[in-house]
């Protein structure tokens, strides 16, 4: 199964203030995260205490925040560890 992956308008703002490596890091885990989306524990965890269901994939030293509905990602945020950990 094939996903398509989209970025919000902060999750776009968010990677634009990494240099090009890590955002190229960041982009190539989000391409992969398209042909496997599930959840596995290890990579990608579901996060609770929300309304709308959403999952965290780690990144490296950064966490990228997505839902899924069918075959369509949305990105919701991409933060490093310790501002994900102050806002999620």
């Amino acid at each position: 199964m094939t996903c398509q992956v989209f970025l919000s308008q902060k999750a776009q703002r968010d990677l634009d203030t990494f240099s090009d490596k890590i955002a190229n890091q960041i982009l190539a885990d989000c391409a992969r995260l398209a042909h496997d989306p599930i959840p596995d524990g290890k990579r990608i965890k579901k996060l609770h205490g929300f309304k709308e269901t959403l999952y965290r994939l780690r990144a490296g030293d950064y966490r990228v925040i997505f839902k899924r509905s069918g075959t369509r990602i949305d990105i919701a945020r991409i933060l490093s560890k310790p501002d994900f950990q102050k806002a999620y």
